[in-house]
């Protein structure tokens, strides 16, 4: 426990315990109270005694944060009290002070110590020499009763124990300034800092200056450059330890003192070195400034070619410091290009293809750029060979650097990416929706575009739609399509998914029989004799399928004309998990049994379901086959399916013959196939890698923040994300994830747009996103980037995704 009084640096004085330092016991005078309690409080014990005029005096007890003052004999009433609990408080003992009790005043009455207080016998310090005192020298300390001082502690907290005194009597102490020393008290201890028991006396003597390493001013090192020599002349700079540059990286020094006492430290400034100070550090950890830097930079710039640039081209840029440059920031580009080649005069560096026109950064190992204007090659429209066309003809257009063009964009949205095979002249695909007479932006793979002159779009002589159906219409599959067209007379043919289907032309009315299986993609074709036209029309596909593929009655026998025989073409689009179901009678009062085969005869083996039936189905109780059921449902594996198409023969009359069924007993009225269609719709083809939208990213996607596993889902892609009917609200993702942590949603400017997180559950389970207004917007291609199809990009850590998939 410490008591600190102050001393003046050249003649200080205090009294130190000569005897054993104890705590006393004390009294409060009143007769009736032996427990010196008053009102709530009492002291126990107060001390040290003997106590040094001008050190700290304690009293502990109970209630002491409630004592007013403390009378000392010989000195007037104390009221600064230093409380530092509800049972210690503190005083600093006055220099007048005299031997006898204390009193200490309470708000009920007062309180006596049973012993008095006694004073330790002066200590006087008369002189510090040398101050200043460089690390390492001797500091001698001259005074009176110096031999019971057991510790020199020097500013901050750095003790040197007397076992380390280089000489120790009662006039004087001789110690050794340590190396890690700084300015400020010295203090003088009558117990040691390792002895926590102890209650020590400290004497502080103001003043002492620890000389540090120093420079006349800092060194201005404007327009210097990595590797080059600094020499900093200074004084004392033996001390030195450490030489840091200003982003706090440490750089090897050579010292040296000359013959004439001149001292010098020298270093080479590194590649990665910034603006800012340099400083030199001694053991004590105090920075010395010991030079400014203002780094040098590339200087008078000049970008050739600087304009009429194009993804490849390689730019010579010339000027001056030129060999300062580390890499290269093109606009519109996120990641730096490293140079092809540099000197001290020229760098060259080849533009990347998404770059765009605006301020190329030349970046330097100091983390400061130059930046220099560049503007790309573009496309220039000159003329359409045919200004007016009909809806869904070609477009051609005529021009100058037209091999720029990704993709054009008509007025109206509507969005054809194009593969240019010449420089003068390209034709485009017209979309059947989206499309109205206006301009047309044709946009460079770099995002940038140029617009051309307004292209009138008739309406085409063939049959087409006029008005498709609003985005607010449910269309199911399954049922019949009713929609108006104009030049219905020459409508020959309509095809959904490029398979014929029915229909009924009633004027400009038009009549399809939607099947079951159409989806959010689904192609309509209408097929004119002097043309055809395709829209994309979303339908709500028919959740639960059910597929006639035989009707009729037959008593079925062993012989020809009395077997069912179902075509291969009819389990053609069929998916693996379905079920074929068997509707049948029993003759009354007699058992029967069917005998299911391929188109060759070898019995089927159906090994999955409720009815696993190896070649014969028996539905009567016999041998101990039970089938009560009159619709017997069986299932139909892949291996099943491959074999109707791969074992299919010719068999009254039927040329595909996949499965027939033969017996006896039973009479068949009908065989059906039916299976659940999920709305969902795997993304795996929509998923790839951040840094390369060509690559597909394999699943499982362990998700980071870095490239290596953060993605981009696009739009484009199968299924194409932007033709689905997405609702805000009702649509969502599925992710199908294990891990704890979290993923971020963004947009393709990789602005936040959801974070979804799970610190807790971390087996594999399915997490929904319902799509808001802006995630739809950015997977219609509403909101995106300006030159990918990014509609959505995938970033965060902790968690792993197996599968997403989106629910229209």
């Amino acid at each position: 426990m410490n008591k600190t009084y102050k001393l003046s640096a050249l003649w200080m004085m205090c009294l130190i315990l000569l005897g054993c330092l104890s705590f006393s016991a004390c009294d409060d005078g009143d007769e009736e109270d032996t427990n010196q309690y008053k009102g709530g409080i009492s002291l126990n014990v107060f001390g040290p005694s003997p106590v040094a005029r001008g050190g700290e005096l304690r009293f502990l007890g109970s209630g002491m944060d409630k004592i007013q003052s403390i009378s000392i004999l010989g000195c007037g009433e104390i009221t600064d009290i230093e409380v530092i609990s509800a049972n210690e408080i503190r005083v600093t003992v006055p220099q007048t002070a005299e031997v006898g009790y204390v009193t200490l005043k309470t708000p009920t009455g007062e309180i006596t110590t049973k012993t008095k207080i006694t004073y330790t016998e002066p200590i006087g310090v008369e002189t510090i020499t040398p101050n200043p005192v460089k690390p390492g020298e001797v500091l001698v300390i001259k005074g009176e009763y110096l031999n019971l001082i057991k510790e020199v502690i020097f500013f901050e907290e750095l003790p040197v124990g007397e076992d380390d005194f280089i000489a120790h009597s009662r006039k004087e102490i001789q110690v050794k300034v340590p190396m890690e020393a700084r300015t400020g008290d010295v203090t003088l201890a009558d117990a040691s800092s390792e002895d926590s028991d102890a209650l020590r006396n400290l004497i502080h003597v103001k003043g002492l200056v620890v000389i540090l390493p120093s420079v006349e001013a800092p060194l201005d090192l404007t327009a210097k450059k990595p590797g080059d020599e600094i020499v900093v002349k200074g004084k004392d700079l033996d001390l030195v330890n450490i030489v840091k540059m200003p982003n706090g990286e440490e750089v090897e020094f050579d010292y040296a003192k000359s013959g004439e006492g001149e001292e010098t430290i020298t270093f080479i400034l590194p590649e990665n070195a910034t603006n800012g100070a340099v400083v030199m550090i001694p053991a004590s950890g105090v920075e010395v400034a010991i030079a400014n830097i203002g780094m040098a930079l590339p200087e008078r710039v000049v970008a050739t070619p600087a304009s009429g640039l194009r993804g490849g081209d390689m730019i010579t840029l010339t000027g001056i410091n030129m060999e300062l440059v580390t890499t290269v920031t093109f606009p519109g580009v996120e990641e730096a290009v490293e140079p092809a080649a540099k000197s001290a005069t020229e760098v060259e560096v080849v533009m990347p293809v998404a770059a765009i026109s605006g301020e190329l950064l030349l970046n330097t190992a100091s983390g400061t750029s130059v930046s220099v204007a560049i503007t790309t090659l573009k496309p220039e429209f000159m003329a359409f060979v045919n200004d007016a066309v009909s809806l869904g003809g070609d477009v051609t257009i005529q021009g100058k650097n037209l091999d720029l063009i990704a993709k054009v964009v008509y007025t109206g949205g509507a969005e054809v990416e194009v593969t240019p095979t010449s420089t003068t002249e390209l034709t485009i695909a017209m979309p059947t929706m989206g499309t109205e007479s206006g301009v047309l932006t044709l946009v460079m793979s770099n995002g940038e575009s140029v617009e051309t002159t307004i292209l009138t779009i008739n309406a085409p002589e063939f049959c087409y739609i006029p008005v498709l159906p609003g985005e607010d219409e449910e269309l199911k599959g399954g049922e019949i399509f009713t929609i108006a067209v104009e030049n219905g007379d020459k409508l020959t043919g309509v095809e959904v998914d490029g398979k014929a289907v029915q229909f009924i032309i009633n004027g400009n009315t038009l009549v399809i029989a939607v099947p079951q299986t159409a989806n959010a993609n689904t192609k309509v074709k209408l097929i004119s004799a002097n043309g055809s036209i395709e829209y994309a029309i979303a339908f709500v596909p028919a959740t639960n399928i059910k597929n006639e593929v035989w009707k009729g009655l037959v008593d079925i026998t062993w012989n020809e004309g009395g077997r069912v025989i179902i075509p291969a073409s009819a389990f053609k689009d069929v998916p693996a998990g379905a079920r074929m179901v068997l509707h049948y009678a029993q003759k009354i009062d007699d058992w029967g049994q069917a005998q299911i085969n391929y188109g060759d005869f070898s019995g089927i083996n159906f090994t999955e379901g409720e009815f696993k039936v190896n070649g014969m189905l028996v539905p009567t109780d016999i041998y101990g086959w039970t089938f009560a059921n009159r619709s017997t449902p069986l299932v139909l594996t892949q291996e099943i399916l491959n074999n109707i198409q791969a074992k299919q023969k010719e068999c009254e009359g039927i040329n595909d013959a996949g499965i027939i069924i033969q017996g006896d007993k039973l009479t068949f009225s009908s065989v059906t196939l039916e299976w659940e269609i999920s709305l969902e719709q795997d993304l795996k083809n929509c998923v790839v890698r951040q840094d390369d939208q060509s690559v597909l990213m394999p699943f499982p996607i362990a998700v980071t923040w870095d490239d290596a596993g953060r993605f981009r889902i696009l739009i484009d892609k199968e299924p194409s994300i932007k033709d689905m009917k997405l609702v805000a609200g009702k649509s969502a993702i599925h992710f199908y994830v294990s891990g704890t942590g979290q993923f971020q949603i963004n947009d393709a400017n990789w602005t936040a747009l959801t974070t979804i997180a799970e610190w807790s559950d971390a087996s594999a389970r399915v997490m929904e996103l319902l799509l808001t207004q802006e995630m739809v917007d950015c997977l219609k291609g509403v909101r995106g980037d300006g030159w990918s199809s990014t509609g959505l990009l995938i970033q965060g850590d902790g968690m792993t995704i197996s599968k997403i998939t989106i629910l229209p």
